[in-house]
Parts: C-alpha cells; structure tokens; sequence
C-alpha cells in the first residue's frame, strides 16, 4: 500500500482533529490531507510528475509537511537535503539525483541561485516565504489547485523518498526507498512501540533526515496522535513542553539526549506522563543509556534500521 494511503486512512477516520501543531498553528488530519492533494495537483499543473525527483532544503515547518506528503501523493520522489548544507554539498546532490524541483526559503534561496546554471535539469525552485525572480510561491502555487485526490497511480514498488548517505567514503550517494519500505516500517513501528491516536508526540527531529520523515512524521500521520512539531531542537524547551503538555512520546538522538542531560536544574522538570523515549540515526552508548534511566526512570528504547 502506498504510503500516502495510510494517512488518507487517517483522514478519514480522525478528519477534524488536530494533526500538527506548528507555533501558533494548528492543522487537522483533514487538511493536511487536503493541502497534500493540492500540492500534488499543483505539481502535475506545472509538469511535475510521477518518478520526477523533487528536493527540500529547509528547516522544521508546516509547509515541508505539506510538500512531503504532496509528493507522495503524486508519486514524485522526495530528496530531503540537510537544511545547514553548504553550495558544493547541494550541488552534488541536486545534479546526482537530477531533481526537477527544490522547495527552499529566502535564506537558503542564494546558494541555490548561485548553483542554478549548473543544474539544466532543475526546472522550479519553489519559495515558502516570498517570492523573487525566476521562482515560485508556495501558497500562490496551491491556492487555485484542486484539493481533490490526485489521479497518480501508485505502485508499492515506486520509489517515495531517495536519502543521500554522509559520504563516508567517499561522495554521498543516493539510497531510494519504495513506498513499501516505508508503509511497512511505519506499520511495524505504530504496532510495536503501541503508538496510538492518543499519544502527545513531541518532534523535534528535522524533517531532512529518515528519523525525522520516515519514522516520526510518517509514523504520527498514520498512528493519528497529536504533533507538536518544533522547528529545532532546544533542549530547555523540550523538558518544558514535556512537563506544560503531558507529551508521551519523544524521540532523538544520542546527542539530543546528552543536551537534555545538562540542563541546569533537570531534576525539577516533571516528566511522568512519558511513555517512550527513543533514540536512534546513532549508537547510544551504554553509559548515556543508564544516565538517561536514572534521570528520567526510563529505559530509553534504542532503534535502528
């Protein structure tokens, strides 16, 4: 089953509770399932279709979910790139995968300017916020698009998202997941880890990297539960918005969980409504996992793959 069924399924059963909370916004399941039809819709509008690679290079924020999840709705293939990239890093991606499109923000806008002429295949470069010459506005190119389901056919062994590898060896080369391999993991991770509509998910992962998409934010847009989604990780605020909101769910890396760790005065924090803590993307050595324990009285769930 594509992955974009899934959180139709989700739609349609939660379709007027909120999904995602984002600063000072809130979305329903509904309309992000809505938004991700018009953005699919838009993409077709402007030539870009089924198989064609579409890249983002951007930080946290409500407008990446929604080009995430309008990409898998209209079969073209996601190329999350980290959003602190410089100009070569971005380069190599962009021409190795050949992408057709890049979403990106003011900010970054100039490092893609300035790669632009080596890059024939690059046809869009999309804006969140604004518009200049030689670009598109998000909103303005989704506002008169159909929020109807998109007519792409998608197949389980289609590819959905192509991560670049950190190039250890040598360049960083471009691994491609098919819709299967992501419906089947987040299906086996909601049914394992017990991941219910009714857990408060705090995510502060960027949406750049296989933790961030693949696992959390496709995992919540199946499981049902509410979001709220940070635009970076700061580690003060994590342990207030744990203890203010009664999240139950956290996930990160071993280096977030280190930050949370030296927080001036962490024993005040009330952490009790946690329900699982996960770590994962690196190994959690055996020292962090038993000062973690005594700090917050969970075994931090260590995941990989």
């Amino acid at each position: 089953m594509p992955i974009s069924s899934l959180f139709k399924q989700t739609s349609d059963k939660l379709p007027d509770k909120v999904a995602i909370e984002f600063e000072d916004k809130r979305v329903t399941f509904k309309e992000i399932n809505q938004i991700g039809n018009k953005v699919a819709n838009a993409f077709q509008n402007i030539g870009i279709v089924k198989g064609d690679r579409v890249a983002q290079f951007m930080p946290n924020c409500l407008e990446l979910v929604y080009f995430i999840v309008g990409n898998f709705k209209n079969g073209s293939i996601v190329v999350p790139m980290n959003a602190n990239f410089k100009e070569q890093e971005i380069l190599h991606i962009l021409s190795d995968c050949t992408a057709k499109a890049i979403i990106t923000d003011k900010e970054r806008l100039p490092i893609v300017k300035n790669i632009k002429d080596k890059l024939p295949e690059l046809k869009h470069i999309i804006l969140i916020d604004g518009r200049e010459n030689n670009t598109l506005n998000f909103d303005e190119l989704i506002k008169n698009a159909a929020d109807k389901e998109p007519s792409a056919i998608i197949k389980d062994d289609d590819y959905s998202i192509i991560f670049y590898t950190s190039g250890t060896t040598g360049k960083p080369k471009g691994a491609a997941l098919t819709n299967l391999n992501v419906a089947s993991g987040v299906k086996a991770l909601v049914q394992t880890w017990k991941w219910t509509k009714d857990d408060i998910f705090l995510l502060a992962l960027p949406l750049y990297h296989i933790h961030g998409i693949g696992v959390a934010l496709c995992g919540s847009l199946y499981a049902g539960n509410f979001t709220i989604l940070r635009k970076k990780f700061i580690a003060e605020d994590v342990l207030e918005t744990i203890q203010k909101r009664k999240v139950t769910l956290f996930m990160g890396v071993p280096t977030m969980y280190f930050k949370l760790l030296e927080v001036e005065g962490l024993e005040k924090y009330d952490t009790s409504s946690m329900r699982l803590f996960v770590s994962g993307s690196a190994p959690l050595s055996r020292e962090l996992f038993y000062k973690l324990k005594k700090a917050f009285r969970h075994e931090i769930l260590e995941r990989a793959g």
